[in-house]
C-alpha cells in the first residue's frame, strides 16, 4: 500500500507545473471563476473560486500574464489556473515566475483547422465598434464561443466576432483566441453604413466643414462636420477639388483641402458625376467650408 501511495502521488504531480512557490501575491475573484488544469479554456475544470475569495498566486503563464497559477485555500493540494481578467491581483504581475505547465493528453488545447475562434473568459461586452466608447450591443457568456472574422489593427487590440445570435467587437485580452489572429483582415466600421471597410477607405476632416448639395460653395448646405470627424469618401470630381463624403447622419460635397487625405487615397476614390443632390440643411454654419 505504501508503494501504491507513492506511485499515485508521483503521477498526479505530473499534471501540475513543477517547483511552484508562493510569491506573496494574492488574487481576489470578481465572480465565480473556474480553476483549470492548464492556462486555457480547453483544459479541464478542477475547481472553482467564488466572488470575494482570495487565494495565493504561485506564477503566471507568460510575460503577457494572461493566466495565473493559484492554490486553493480550502484544498492545499489543489493548484490550477485562472484567467487574469477574472481576478484582482494584489501586486505587480511582472514579479511572478513564468511557469510552463506539463500538458495532459486529455486537455490539450485544440486549434481550428480553418479560421479563428474565440472563447470568453467570463461575461464579455460585445460593442458596436473597436473601442470602449462604442455602445455595448450584447454580451458573451462565460466560455461562449464565436468566430473571429476581422481585427481592428495590426496589434489585434479588438476582434470582430460572430456566432448564431450576436456579432460585434470584443477586446482581445478578454478572450482566448484559437487560431492565428494575425491572418485576419484589418477592418473598421464604415462611417456611412454598418459595413466593415479597410482603414484606408476612411478619412477625417482637418477643419470644420460644410457639406453642399453640389460641388460649389454657393450650393445649398446639406450638413455640417466638426474637426476630426471620420467620413467615408464616396466620390470625387474629375478635377479632384471636391469630395462626396458620408457619415451615418449626413452626406454631401466638401472641398477636398478641408480633409486629411493622401494622394494615394484620392486616386482610389471613383470619379463621380454631379448627379446626387441631397436635401439642403436649413441650419446655418459659420466655420470654415
Amino acid at each position: 500500500m505504501r508503494h501504491l501511495t507513492i506511485l499515485w502521488l508521483t503521477f498526479s504531480s505530473l499534471a501540475a507545473p513543477l517547483y511552484a512557490q508562493d510569491s506573496g501575491l494574492t488574487a481576489t475573484a470578481y465572480q465565480t471563476v473556474n480553476v483549470r488544469s492548464g492556462p486555457s479554456t480547453q483544459y479541464e475544470i478542477i475547481g472553482q473560486i467564488t466572488e470575494g475569495d482570495t487565494v495565493p498566486v504561485l506564477g503566471r503563464d507568460s510575460e503577457s500574464t494572461r493566466w495565473l497559477y493559484i492554490a486553493l485555500r480550502d484544498n492545499e493540494d489543489t493548484e490550477g489556473w485562472v484567467a487574469v481578467f477574472t481576478v484582482t491581483l494584489s501586486g505587480n504581475p511582472n514579479s511572478l515566475e513564468v511557469i510552463e505547465p506539463v500538458p495532459d493528453d486529455d486537455s490539450l488545447e485544440t486549434v481550428p483547422v480553418d479560421g479563428v475562434r474565440i472563447v470568453a473568459f467570463g461575461r464579455v461586452n460585445v460593442r458596436s465598434g473597436p473601442g470602449i466608447t462604442y455602445d455595448i450591443v450584447d454580451q458573451l457568456e462565460i466560455e461562449e464561443q464565436a468566430e473571429a472574422t476581422a481585427r481592428s489593427n495590426y496589434n489585434n487590440d479588438w476582434l470582430y466576432i460572430e456566432n448564431t445570435h450576436l456579432s460585434g467587437w470584443v477586446a482581445y485580452f478578454t478572450v482566448t483566441v484559437r487560431g492565428n489572429a494575425d491572418e485576419l483582415p484589418v477592418l473598421v466600421p464604415d462611417a456611412a453604413s454598418s459595413d466593415l471597410v479597410p482603414p484606408s477607405a476612411l478619412i477625417r476632416t482637418s477643419f470644420n466643414v460644410r457639406l453642399h448639395s453640389r460641388p460649389a460653395f454657393a450650393a445649398g448646405v446639406t450638413g455640417e462636420l466638426s474637426f476630426g470627424t471620420q467620413v467615408t469618401p464616396l466620390g470625387v470630381t474629375r478635377d479632384g477639388r471636391w469630395l462626396y463624403v458620408a457619415t451615418d447622419e449626413v452626406e454631401g460635397w466638401g472641398w477636398t483641402r478641408l480633409f486629411a487625405i493622401t494622394g494615394e487615397q484620392l486616386a482610389q476614390i471613383p470619379r463621380r458625376s454631379v448627379t446626387t443632390t441631397p436635401t439642403p440643411s436649413p441650419t446655418p454654419f459659420s466655420p470654415t467650408g
